[in-house]
């Protein structure tokens, strides 16, 4: 789960969905994830019904598979909720039988520790527990490996705060645990069962960044708008906006991660700016781009490549025997012919490598909304760390000339770049801020890749 139960709770709310607690210990149902009908353990599971005064709206909001009575469509054209919010979820057929549903309370009473804490990390309200600890200039680590400690596995990704440093904090960390109803356990020593100690070089100290984001003239406004929300809002991270036609690398002296939402940016496409803000990155900064700006990143020669279409499709499409009257169309059916090369929003499945920091907390895959065609060359000196292959398609509408297309490429990855580096996603992760999905990506991008 990448978002937390309080984050499915208050949507359902919102919206007057009536929910409950599953009442079964077992029941076969369609899994969202294998597209299979699949048995699993039910009981105690947030469940919703849809025989409700709402029931349009959840049948229309976890349909697997949108239906579209038409192709031509003026908005994306997947939705599902289990995808949305990456939570694992199946559709039954028989009529639910639901009792009411109480959160738990993970923690009661956290006592000052001897030691230190271990904190889970797998979801974006862990994220913003650890955005809040850098905030209070508590020292967090984090461990690069799983290991074992008193009979449990802890994932790669878990969080490590130690009294050593924090000997003055230990107080407002067992408050804001509490707060924030973060999965904490206390240990009593550096030694572990398995896996490595806390004096590995497999533990790192998360630095507080400093972040910046560029706006104005050539950025999307609804992207740049969309980051902004998300730190100020929701991470309840400090951020700084800076006009990107004024971008100098002289003003990025004391700024770790500098965040590049959609847009069209002149600084990339003047060779002389570019190189400064490249040799920037080699000392040690990191840019975050999205959509166009990864796009633009990648004709920049920084590492990353497109990646073109297959040369064999190329060869098909210039033979012979090619129909000589295939280029004569109706003017009157331009908007549907036009859609052979359109992907207003669909959803694909990206198999991810989960044990790079940027998809801590994450299982095997990540559902992404994918708005265009762009795909990257797999990369042998960085990092893919999300990547589609073939037939990944899971919901929505895509034209058949990028169906094809659309396979075999990196949609997510890091590549290094001297001391620093440049974390890209060929989609927006936060689109309107509604694919909750992608926020811990986003998260991880900022707090892990490159401590």
């Amino acid at each position: 789960m990448k978002v937390s139960e309080k984050h499915c709770r208050v949507f359902f709310e919102r919206n007057g969905i009536v929910y409950g607690s599953a009442n079964i210990s077992s029941a076969k149902g369609y899994n969202y994830f294998t597209g299979k009908e699949e048995g699993f353990a039910a009981v105690g599971s947030m469940a919703v019904s849809a025989y409700q005064p709402k029931s349009s709206l959840v049948k229309v909001l976890f349909e697997p598979k949108s239906k579209l009575s038409d192709s031509v469509t003026y908005d994306i054209t997947a939705w599902s909720l289990p995808y949305v919010y990456g939570v694992q979820a199946y559709a039954v057929k028989e009529r639910l039988v639901m009792g009411s549903y109480s959160s738990q309370k993970i923690n009661g009473n956290i006592t000052v520790a001897d030691y230190g804490y271990l904190v889970n990390y797998n979801s974006f309200a862990d994220a913003k527990f650890l955005a809040a600890l850098l905030n209070a200039k508590i020292k967090v680590r984090f461990a690069e490996k799983e290991f074992g400690f008193n009979g449990r596995t802890f994932a790669k990704g878990t969080l490590i705060i130690l009294k050593k440093g924090n000997e003055d904090k230990l107080q407002q960390f067992a408050g804001m645990a509490a707060s924030y109803n973060a999965a904490v356990t206390e240990v009593g020593g550096g030694f572990m069962d398995t896996g490595f100690d806390f004096g590995s070089d497999k533990v790192h100290l998360i630095k507080k960044p400093n972040v910046v984001l560029l706006t104005g003239k050539g950025v999307n406004g609804n992207a740049a708008g969309e980051v902004w929300h998300l730190f100020e809002q929701q991470l309840d991270y400090p951020i700084t906006l800076m006009n990107a036609e004024d971008i100098d690398a002289g003003d990025l002296k004391n700024t770790d991660v500098l965040i590049l939402p959609d847009g069209n940016y002149k600084f990339l496409q003047n060779k002389e700016a570019a190189a400064e803000i490249k040799a920037w990155v080699q000392q040690g900064g990191k840019i975050i781009a999205f959509d166009n700006a990864a796009a633009q990143i990648a004709r920049a020669d920084w590492g990353i490549k497109s990646k073109k279409e297959d040369e064999d499709k190329k060869k098909d499409d210039k033979k012979d025997d090619k129909d000589p009257y295939a280029d004569l169309k109706r003017y009157e059916n331009r908007e549907r012919d036009g859609i052979v090369n359109n992907i207003p929003g669909a959803i694909y499945k990206v198999e991810l490598d989960n044990s790079h920091p940027l998809a801590f907390g994450y299982g095997n895959n990540y559902y992404t909304l994918k708005l265009g065609d762009e795909m990257y060359e797999f990369m042998k000196s960085g990092w893919n760390v999300g990547v589609i292959k073939k037939e990944n398609q899971a919901a929505g509408f895509v034209g058949n000339k990028l169906q094809e297309k659309i396979k075999d490429g990196t949609v997510i990855g890091v590549q290094p770049l001297g001391n620093g580096s440049i974390v890209f996603f060929a989609d927006d992760p936060i689109f309107r801020n509604f694919w909750e999905n992608g926020k811990m990506l986003v998260a991880n991008a900022v707090f892990l890749v490159g401590n």
